[in-house]
């Protein structure tokens, strides 16, 4: 992971073709997603708790569980180089079947969960083409399978990066949270 970081740093800092002229950009909006692992932190207990109660091993069942990625659209406004704020709109969630030992599904469940969270972002390296950040994500996260409800939710990305051109960026997050645990990659826009 060390060398993916420095070959994506010295990548990002030795292209200057990609420079932006103007860095007074205020508004920026992102996409993005969390791949392996991003399991939401908030699932992790009920993982072993559905898989034991859901299969009957004694008839040949299992539980099969999937982890969509997290998902998340994201807008910042800056303040001067160093720090901005944001809101996100994000999605995370937990589908899940119990499989007979012929194949055929027994039960099947889903679990969807979106967090709305303020974001306070305070820039490490603010290049024109390169950006290295940390953010701190905190809001609420509301579940709408099922039943409704509400959990606070906490989200800290002690290292992030943005690379690319003057509009267009690629981004790359390691963070951990209610939201998500791992890496997420994604794009963004300036105006």
């Amino acid at each position: 992971m060390k060398r993916l970081l420095t070959a994506v740093l010295l990548f990002a800092l030795a292209v200057p073709a990609f420079a932006q002229q103007d860095p007074q950009t205020k508004w920026v909006v992102r996409g993005s997603a969390a791949y392996i692992p991003s399991v939401p932190y908030i699932l992790l207990p009920w993982i072993g708790i559905a898989e034991a109660l859901s299969a009957d091993e004694d008839k040949g069942e299992k539980a099969e569980l999937d982890f969509p990625p997290y998902m998340a659209v994201e807008g910042f406004y800056s303040f001067n180089g160093r720090w901005s704020v944001g809101a996100s709109l994000g999605y995370c969630g937990l589908s899940g079947k119990v499989v007979r030992a012929d194949g055929t599904v027994r039960s099947r469940d889903n679990l969807v969960l979106l967090p709305l969270t303020v974001i306070g972002r305070c820039n490490y390296i603010n290049h024109p083409a390169f950006k290295l950040y940390g953010t701190l994500e905190a809001g609420a996260m509301f579940s709408v399978s099922g039943g409704f409800s509400v959990v606070p939710d906490i989200q800290l990305n002690p290292l992030g990066a943005e690379f690319g051109g003057r509009r267009l960026f690629g981004l790359f997050e390691l963070g951990f949270g209610m939201s998500y645990f791992g890496a997420r990659v994604g794009m963004g826009y300036r105006f």
